[in-house]
Protein backbone atom coordinates (compact mmCIF):
# COMPACT_ATOMS: atom_id res chain seq x y z
CA UNK A 1 0.00 0.00 0.00
CA UNK A 2 1.56 3.55 -1.09
CA UNK A 3 2.03 5.74 1.52
CA UNK A 4 -1.12 7.95 0.23
CA UNK A 5 -3.34 5.55 0.33
CA UNK A 6 -2.56 4.38 4.14
CA UNK A 7 -2.80 7.87 5.07
CA UNK A 8 -6.35 8.28 3.46
CA UNK A 9 -6.67 4.68 5.63
CA UNK A 10 -5.68 6.57 8.63
CA UNK A 11 -7.44 9.42 8.71
CA UNK A 12 -11.06 7.48 7.59
CA UNK A 13 -10.29 5.33 10.55
CA UNK A 14 -9.61 7.86 12.75
CA UNK A 15 -12.94 10.09 11.56
CA UNK A 16 -15.01 6.97 11.93
CA UNK A 17 -13.43 6.49 15.20
CA UNK A 18 -14.52 9.92 16.16
CA UNK A 19 -17.91 10.17 14.28
CA UNK A 20 -18.65 6.62 16.07
CA UNK A 21 -17.76 8.12 19.60
CA UNK A 22 -20.05 11.20 18.72
CA UNK A 23 -22.72 8.96 17.36
CA UNK A 24 -22.36 7.04 21.17
CA UNK A 25 -22.76 10.46 22.61
CA UNK A 26 -25.28 12.14 21.20
CA UNK A 27 -27.61 9.10 21.34
CA UNK A 28 -26.99 9.59 25.41
CA UNK A 29 -28.02 12.84 24.96
CA UNK A 30 -31.05 12.36 22.65
CA UNK A 31 -32.34 9.41 25.33
CA UNK A 32 -31.53 11.88 28.39
CA UNK A 33 -33.87 14.91 26.97
CA UNK A 34 -37.02 15.12 25.27
CA UNK A 35 -36.76 18.44 24.28
CA UNK A 36 -35.38 18.15 20.60
CA UNK A 37 -34.35 21.35 18.89
CA UNK A 38 -34.01 21.69 15.32
CA UNK A 39 -30.13 21.50 15.93
CA UNK A 40 -30.59 18.20 17.66
CA UNK A 41 -31.58 16.75 13.90
CA UNK A 42 -28.26 17.52 12.70
CA UNK A 43 -25.85 15.83 15.71
CA UNK A 44 -26.10 12.34 14.67
CA UNK A 45 -25.04 12.67 11.24
CA UNK A 46 -22.35 15.58 11.71
CA UNK A 47 -19.68 15.28 9.94
CA UNK A 48 -16.46 17.24 8.22
CA UNK A 49 -17.12 19.71 5.87
CA UNK A 50 -16.68 18.60 1.87
CA UNK A 51 -12.91 19.20 1.44
CA UNK A 52 -12.34 17.07 4.75
CA UNK A 53 -13.74 13.92 3.50
CA UNK A 54 -11.53 12.09 1.45
CA UNK A 55 -11.57 10.90 -2.11
CA UNK A 56 -13.45 7.81 -1.85
CA UNK A 57 -16.12 9.50 0.66
CA UNK A 58 -16.66 12.29 -2.26
CA UNK A 59 -16.60 9.27 -4.91
CA UNK A 60 -19.40 7.07 -2.83
CA UNK A 61 -21.24 10.63 -2.19
CA UNK A 62 -21.54 11.10 -6.14
CA UNK A 63 -22.78 7.88 -6.80
CA UNK A 64 -25.65 8.56 -3.81
CA UNK A 65 -26.04 12.00 -5.08
CA UNK A 66 -26.73 10.38 -8.79
CA UNK A 67 -29.01 8.09 -7.50
CA UNK A 68 -31.36 10.22 -5.03
CA UNK A 69 -30.57 14.19 -5.90
CA UNK A 70 -29.99 14.57 -9.40
CA UNK A 71 -33.27 14.39 -10.77
CA UNK A 72 -34.32 17.70 -8.91
CA UNK A 73 -30.95 18.94 -8.87
CA UNK A 74 -29.40 17.90 -12.09
CA UNK A 75 -26.14 15.73 -13.16
CA UNK A 76 -23.01 17.40 -11.79
CA UNK A 77 -25.05 19.74 -9.78
CA UNK A 78 -26.32 21.90 -12.46
CA UNK A 79 -29.79 22.39 -12.63
CA UNK A 80 -31.20 21.01 -15.88
CA UNK A 81 -34.38 24.16 -15.28
CA UNK A 82 -36.58 22.89 -12.00
CA UNK A 83 -37.09 25.11 -9.47
CA UNK A 84 -34.41 23.11 -6.95
CA UNK A 85 -31.76 24.86 -5.44
CA UNK A 86 -28.43 25.41 -7.35
CA UNK A 87 -25.99 23.31 -5.02
CA UNK A 88 -23.03 24.81 -6.49
CA UNK A 89 -23.81 28.08 -4.66
CA UNK A 90 -24.28 26.01 -1.73
CA UNK A 91 -22.33 27.69 1.48
CA UNK A 92 -19.32 25.25 2.10
CA UNK A 93 -19.55 26.84 5.88
CA UNK A 94 -23.10 25.91 6.32
CA UNK A 95 -22.90 21.74 6.81
CA UNK A 96 -25.88 21.40 9.22
CA UNK A 97 -28.05 23.40 7.22
CA UNK A 98 -26.87 20.65 4.36
CA UNK A 99 -27.73 18.18 6.76
CA UNK A 100 -30.93 19.16 8.05
CA UNK A 101 -32.54 20.08 4.71
CA UNK A 102 -31.93 16.43 3.61
CA UNK A 103 -32.73 15.13 6.62
CA UNK A 104 -36.18 17.02 7.47
CA UNK A 105 -36.75 18.52 3.85
CA UNK A 106 -37.39 22.05 3.25
CA UNK A 107 -39.35 23.98 1.05
CA UNK A 108 -40.13 21.98 -1.52
CA UNK A 109 -37.65 19.42 -0.54
CA UNK A 110 -39.00 16.58 0.71
CA UNK A 111 -37.39 14.54 3.91
CA UNK A 112 -34.99 12.27 3.50
CA UNK A 113 -34.48 10.90 7.04
CA UNK A 114 -36.48 7.85 6.41
CA UNK A 115 -34.83 6.76 3.05
CA UNK A 116 -31.31 7.69 3.65
CA UNK A 117 -29.05 6.88 6.31
CA UNK A 118 -26.93 9.35 8.38
CA UNK A 119 -23.97 7.73 6.33
CA UNK A 120 -25.03 8.21 3.37
CA UNK A 121 -25.91 11.64 4.27
CA UNK A 122 -22.88 12.34 4.94
CA UNK A 123 -21.14 11.17 1.84
CA UNK A 124 -23.78 13.16 -0.02
CA UNK A 125 -22.24 16.52 1.67
CA UNK A 126 -18.75 15.04 0.77
CA UNK A 127 -19.25 15.26 -2.54
CA UNK A 128 -22.24 18.42 -2.56
CA UNK A 129 -18.85 20.12 0.01
CA UNK A 130 -16.31 19.49 -2.31
CA UNK A 131 -18.22 20.24 -5.60
CA UNK A 132 -19.98 23.68 -4.37
CA UNK A 133 -18.45 26.90 -6.13
CA UNK A 134 -17.05 24.95 -8.98
CA UNK A 135 -18.39 24.99 -12.08
CA UNK A 136 -19.00 21.39 -13.47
Amino acid sequence: MSRGKAAVVVAVTLWAAAASNSLAQNAAQNNASSNSQSTDATSSIAGPTGSSFGAEDIAAGGLQYNRTCAQCHGRNMVNSGTTSYDLRRFPVDQVDRFLLSVSKGKGNMPSFEAALTPEQIKVLWAYVGSRAGKEP
